[in-house]
């Protein structure tokens, strides 16, 4: 069985990975589904799709069980958004998220949703603002593999120039 597992991963962080790891205990094959796909570049979505990948790649190596997919926002349009997972991503069985939009938009569609164990007190969010203010304890939040990617790229840099925005 197939589940798919949605997020905008801005960046990968501790969470996300002990999700992952807590979905590949249960289901034969993870479909990872990179949100926001269209967006790039801006403080609340910093790294591009391909980047996002590459943090899974970095921290999972070449985890056979994992599969990616990219899913653009639908400019608004909410009700069609289970339809663009169904057409962007391969076949899943059951979409975990904790998101109450997701949950709604997901189920209109007839997708299982189900809800996934939370692990720590991670957020994206803070990680990109501990990054913008030049504070190195953003490291602390997400794999060692994605803190030497994020700063092989210049993260670091293009959140403080983001912030600037």
């Amino acid at each position: 069985m197939r589940s798919l597992f949605v997020g905008r991963f801005q960046p990968l962080h501790w969470g996300h990975v002990k999700v992952v790891e807590w979905l590949l205990s249960h289901y034969d094959e993870v479909v990872i589904a990179i949100g926001s796909a269209n967006k790039a570049f801006t403080f609340d979505n910093p790294f591009t799709p391909g980047e996002r990948i590459e943090m899974f790649r970095r921290h999972f190596g070449r985890e056979s069980r994992l599969l990616y997919c990219s899913v653009p926002d639908t400019s608004g349009q909410s009700s069609i958004w289970g339809a663009y997972l169904r057409h962007w991503c391969p076949q899943f069985h059951v979409l975990y998220s904790n998101n109450p939009h997701v949950e709604v938009a997901a189920s209109f569609w007839g997708i299982e949703v189900k809800r996934h164990p939370i692990y720590g007190n991670y957020s994206g969010t803070v990680i990109r603002q501990l990054m913008a203010l030049g504070d190195s304890s953003w490291r602390e939040f997400v794999p060692p593999a994605v803190v030497s990617y994020i700063e092989e790229i210049g993260g670091v840099e293009r959140m403080k120039a983001l912030k600037l925005q």
